[in-house]
């Protein structure tokens, strides 16, 4: 199977292909990749939501709204705060398994490396991660509240300085400049690419989760009015609200890989190749002429 170029052009379309084709070749390894660094953490997190879930339905949670104590108060909200703080672990640990393993694909080739190599890339930028993450929520809130058309508008810039920071790798400053040169001129190219992407991600995500909101939409009402929670099949919801959690988690990594490859693309326009790039090609140059001599 032919080795999937990353520092291609591509137009609208064969960005979205080249994203299918990257799961065709690679889904089997970039699956195992995945689960292996981020199953531990969605294991937790569900387990913790189970829990509460379970608090719930035995009124643990009662006396939150009729008589609220400290120890009731503990009781709800250091449970949610493990599982706010598990959810932010799992979608760092995803964004950085989506753009390490594009990362060490796009220097070493395909089958060239290994799952501790993608592993690396992990450890290396999850703190950075959670760096940049907290400033790009505070600019793109910011345009949200100015008018919103801004905060869409950074956004989509943004959404680039994850496959920048992985590649390039050159701090948080210029790193951040870099979004804006890589993407001049392609702003409206960049806004469909990703809106296709998420749009593609979340039909599949609403496919498998229909049978479930079927049954939640038609078995809440009536225990409402009878009361018997007894009659609602727990294990069922549970099991299956677990299953879309992991499934919305992975699908994810759809538009991660999208974004990066449509950042290879836009970095090939002129004028906005990297420095190693550029190192690459003179490489390539000097080879090219020893060969011709």
């Amino acid at each position: 199977m032919t080795e999937l170029k990353f520092n291609q052009k591509r137009d609208f379309s064969s960005v979205i292909n080249a994203a299918f084709e990257f799961y065709k070749q690679e889904g089997v390894l970039f699956a195992k990749t995945m689960i292996s660094y981020t199953g531990i953490p969605i294991v937790l997190m569900i387990s913790m939501l189970v829990y509460m879930v379970m608090q719930a339905v035995n009124g643990q949670f009662a006396n939150v709204v009729n008589a609220p104590d400290f120890s009731s108060l503990a009781n709800l909200f250091v449970p949610l705060f493990l599982l706010i703080v598990l959810g932010i672990i799992v979608q760092i640990m995803v964004v950085a398994a989506s753009y390490g393993y594009i990362k060490v694909y796009h220097e070493k080739g395909k089958g060239n490396f290994s799952m501790s190599d993608v592993g690396s890339q992990i450890t290396r930028n999850f703190f950075p991660i959670i760096g940049y993450t907290f400033v790009i929520s505070i600019l793109i809130m910011a345009g949200f509240v100015f008018f919103f058309l801004p905060g869409i508008y950074f956004a989509i810039i943004l959404s680039l300085i994850y496959p920048i920071m992985f590649i390039e790798d050159k701090g948080l400053g210029k790193n951040f400049n870099r979004c804006f040169q890589v993407i001049r001129n392609n702003w409206w190219a960049t806004f469909g690419v990703l809106l296709v992407a998420s749009i593609l991600v979340g039909i599949v995500g609403s496919i498998i989760s229909v049978p479930l909101q079927f049954y939640v939409q038609f078995k809440i009402p009536m225990i409402a009015q009878s009361g018997d929670w007894g009659s609602l099949n727990l294990p069922f919801v549970i099991i299956t609200y677990s299953l879309l959690i992991v499934l919305s988690i992975y699908l994810r990594s759809f538009v991660y890989v999208v974004t990066g490859l449509q950042y290879f693309s836009l970095n090939e326009n002129e004028g906005s190749s990297t420095i190693m790039d550029r190192i690459n090609q003179i490489g390539t140059e000097n080879t090219s002429e020893t060969t011709k001599l």
